[in-house]
Formats: structure tokens, C-alpha cells, sequence
């Protein structure tokens, strides 16, 4: 009875020891704002600011998970700048944000994207989204119509069908899944088979980034949300009621080419234009970033 207790005692702390040993460094602030910290319900979330005397609000908004804004905005960011008071912020438990262990949800990040305009500009703001952070951006519209005028959703996603984020959670066991799922090598697959257009923009770079992101103390809480649904935030049942203008961008080259659903969601919209993106994937402003850049200063007029 003892000497399996002992074995497994032995197993869990050389698991636990190992789970410590892949923690990465710190992120790097990739952003040439002004970084700031920023309280929001007694966590701080990282936030980049760029200010060139405008009143106008471009809020980042970037998709919750293996990244942060610092990263997937380092191109957009200093290109927008000429358009008004720009920021990038970090959702709560990504990128250079606080990492609790809570219970995340799509309500939650929505919350956040809505304070976040009332923190950093007021109305009249225009959010920049991605993937399942444009559905957040989308769902904040129709409930906060007063404060945000335009929309750029780009690569928007809904949903995922995995299902197996409590798991994640689970002390030790669960950590050591969740490595094992963003090891460099499983997230150059993903990031090439998946997120990127051309392969040979997923460079070391950019491998080292999202991993140093994913293996911050508490990242693995996001995910488990993201793998149990509990981030699902359906793009169809909000954009009716969005009175904002929605420029939706592509990446023609994403697996299963989820563009060709492009024309059914400005269909929904009030007012919908669309662009795509012949090089790209899911990150257009990443791959093509000074198309990206140019086709929203066209929008924003």
C-alpha cells in the first residue's frame, strides 16, 4: 500500500518540477506605445497607448488565448497611429496581463473591451478585432451602442468544438496536458497549418512569442475555458443589432477558407463593406500588414 502511494507521490512532483521548468521568460513588450497598466476590477491588464493629439479612440482588440496585443498588433499598431488615440490591450489572463485562476467567459472579455473604451477614449470609438476577439468587439457593439462607431473585424470566429477544458485545470495532471499541447513544436504546426498563409512567415519569432505567452503561471485558464466552450460567443445572434459600420477583412489562404462566409455575415449587418486578402490566413495584419492598415484608413475616412 505504501510503495504505490510513495511512486505516486514521486510522480506527481516530478510532473510538477517539469511543468516549472517549461515556464518561459516574461513576454516582450513589442508595442511602441506608451505601456501602462491598467486596473480593471482588481487585476491589472497591460495596455499600449498611442496618442497623436486626436480625440478619436482605435481600441486593439486581440483574440483571447496563446497570444497578447503587444504581439499580434506590432505591425497594425504603429501604422494606425496618424488615426487617432490608438490602444492595445490585453485581455485578462493573456499576453502581459494578470493570469488568475478564474472562471473565464465571453461575457467577461466583452466586459472588459466595453471599459476599456469608457477608460482610454469615451464614444465614438472604433474597434480593430480578430477571430473570436471580433465577436466580442461585435457582441460590445450591440450592447454598448452609445460608445462605439465602427468595427473592423478581421478573420471573425465564433466558436470552437473541443471539449475538454476542465481537465486543463486540474492541478499538476492538467498543467502537464496543457504543455504538452503548446510545446514549440505543436504550436509551429498550428501556427502553420492553420493561422498563417505562407509558412515562411512563422518564424522563430514568432514561435518564441506565443510560447513565451502560453507558458506564463496561469495561461493554461484561458485555454481551458477556450477547450470547454465557455469562450463561444455566436457572431449571428448579435450583428443584426449592430447600428456601427462592420468592415470585415480575410485571409483568403485559411484552411477550409473560411472567407466564403463572408458575404452570409454582411448579409446580417446593417452596414457591412468587405475586403480579402489574397496572401493571408487568419492574420492578415500580421501577413499584410500595410494592406491591412491602408484598407482601414480607407474606412475610417
Amino acid at each position: 500500500m505504501v510503495r504505490p502511494f510513495i511512486a505516486g507521490a514521486g510522480a506527481i512532483g516530478a510532473l510538477a518540477l517539469l511543468n516549472r521548468g517549461l515556464q518561459a521568460g516574461l513576454p516582450i513588450n513589442h508595442l511602441a506605445g506608451t505601456g501602462r497598466r491598467w486596473r480593471w476590477h482588481e487585476h491589472e491588464l497591460f495596455a499600449a497607448v498611442g496618442d497623436n493629439g486626436d480625440d478619436h479612440l482605435v481600441l486593439l482588440v486581440h483574440t483571447p488565448g496563446l497570444c497578447g496585443s503587444s504581439f499580434e498588433y506590432r505591425k497594425l499598431f504603429p501604422l494606425l497611429r496618424d488615426r487617432g488615440r490608438i490602444v492595445a490591450f490585453d485581455f485578462l489572463g493573456c499576453g502581459l496581463s494578470d493570469k488568475p485562476k478564474v472562471d473565464y467567459t465571453a461575457e467577461a472579455f466583452v466586459d472588459q473591451i466595453i471599459d476599456a473604451v469608457v477608460e482610454f477614449g469615451g464614444q465614438g470609438a472604433t474597434l480593430v478585432a480578430s477571430s473570436l476577439g471580433a465577436a466580442y468587439a461585435i457582441r460590445a457593439a450591440a450592447r454598448a451602442p452609445g460608445l462605439i462607431a465602427r468595427i473592423v473585424a478581421i478573420a471573425p470566429a465564433s466558436s470552437t468544438d473541443v471539449a475538454f477544458g476542465s481537465a486543463m485545470r486540474v492541478p499538476v495532471f492538467g498543467e502537464s496536458m496543457y504543455n504538452a499541447m503548446v510545446s514549440k513544436r505543436a504550436l509551429r504546426r498550428y501556427l502553420t497549418s492553420f493561422a498563417y498563409g505562407d509558412p515562411a512567415n512563422v518564424t522563430s519569432e514568432v514561435v518564441d512569442a506565443y510560447y513565451a505567452v502560453a507558458h506564463q503561471p496561469g495561461a493554461r485558464f484561458v485555454a481551458a475555458a477556450f477547450a470547454g466552450g465557455r469562450l463561444d460567443c455566436e457572431i449571428v445572434r448579435d450583428l443584426p443589432f449592430v447600428e456601427a459600420p462592420i468592415l470585415l477583412l480575410w485571409g483568403e489562404r485559411a484552411r477550409n477558407n473560411p472567407s466564403r462566409n463572408a458575404p452570409e455575415f454582411a448579409a446580417l449587418a446593417k452596414r457591412a463593406e468587405i475586403e480579402f486578402f489574397a496572401q493571408s490566413a487568419l492574420l492578415p495584419h500580421d501577413e499584410e500588414a500595410d494592406a491591412v492598415a491602408e484598407r482601414i484608413r480607407t474606412f475610417l475616412g
